[in-house]
């Protein structure tokens, strides 16, 4: 069997790439990291590829707002008379799949792209803002993952609550603002439906998981409102997140592992004696239902 082929975009202050391309691989995958020049010059093919993500990282420094000039150079990029744009939602209608992670996550959004609410990818709907607290966030998460109609998207398929580190400073969501372009009614309007029909993963306070999602800080690191820490598209095959999935691949990047390494050793077990599949972090699963969806 041909493994999928997953382009990992680099370059002009993109990072993580050499993690997200490691996890890709781990989850069996062929990726190749490619500079996002190559991309919106054609110089690589995009539709040589199934899978297309967008590392975290300071895209153009990253400096006027999450993702803005990201977004603003995908959409003004043409490889002949065919916009960029409209070949990425080529790509998506073709089953392919966009994934963004941080940065890419918020390229994604100031693109259009996320949530894309009935189908409609051709502005931008909801923002990404400075965290609520005030500062550049890192920390390990509590995740949790929403589902929808008792469906939960298909690259979080067998997860329900796990940590992804999060490290931002621009990852609070939200749908109006008082100086901003949407009106407060539309905002509600749109907060409903991306409710109802978009939130890929909430934040959750891991004193009470029973609670769907949660606005306190510092289980939700930015004080996105309604907890959402992640969206998917109309079509499913575009979706992203604050929160850094490529970091968590192995269980030694989990917040608990030294408490775990702890109980092990208390019971005899060193780490030479645990399988392959039990160093796995759960972020690992992601990346493989990913690859499974393309073979």
């Amino acid at each position: 069997m041909i493994k999928p082929t997953a382009y990992v975009v680099s370059g002009l202050g993109i990072g993580c790439h050499e993690e997200a391309a490691h996890a890709y691989r781990l989850g069996g995958a062929q990726a190749e990291i490619v500079h996002i020049r190559q991309l919106l010059s054609g110089d690589k093919k995009l539709f040589d590829s199934q899978i297309l993500n967008l590392s975290g990282g300071f895209w153009h420094g990253d400096m006027m707002g999450a993702g803005m000039c990201a977004a603003n150079e995908i959409d003004h990029a043409a490889i002949g008379s065919e916009k960029f744009k409209d070949m990425l939602l080529g790509f998506v209608e073709k089953g392919r799949i966009v994934y963004g992670q941080c940065n890419g996550y918020q390229t994604l959004v100031k693109l259009g792209l996320l949530p894309g609410m009935n189908g409609d990818y051709s502005k931008q709907t909801v923002t990404l803002t400075h965290n609520e607290c005030g500062e550049y966030r890192v920390a390990p998460v509590l995740h949790k993952v929403v589902e929808h109609q008792g469906q939960k998207h298909f690259a979080f398929e067998g997860l329900n609550d796990f940590y992804i580190w999060c490290r931002h400073g621009e990852g609070k969501l939200q749908f109006h603002s008082e100086d901003g372009l949407i009106s407060k009614a539309k905002g509600e309007k749109n907060r409903k439906i991306v409710n109802v029909r978009h939130v890929l993963l909430s934040y959750a306070d891991p004193t009470r998981l029973f609670n769907p999602a949660t606005e306190e800080f510092p289980h939700n690191p930015n004080g996105s409102v309604d907890g959402i820490a992640g969206l998917f598209a109309e079509d499913e095959n575009v979706f992203g997140h604050m929160g850094h999935t490529e970091v968590g691949v192995y269980i030694s990047r989990d917040p608990r592992f030294f408490k775990w390494k702890d109980e092990w050793r208390r019971k005899g077990i060193d780490m030479e004696d645990l399988s392959p599949e039990k160093l796995e972090g759960k972020c690992l699963k992601v990346f493989k239902n990913i690859v499974a969806r393309m073979e």
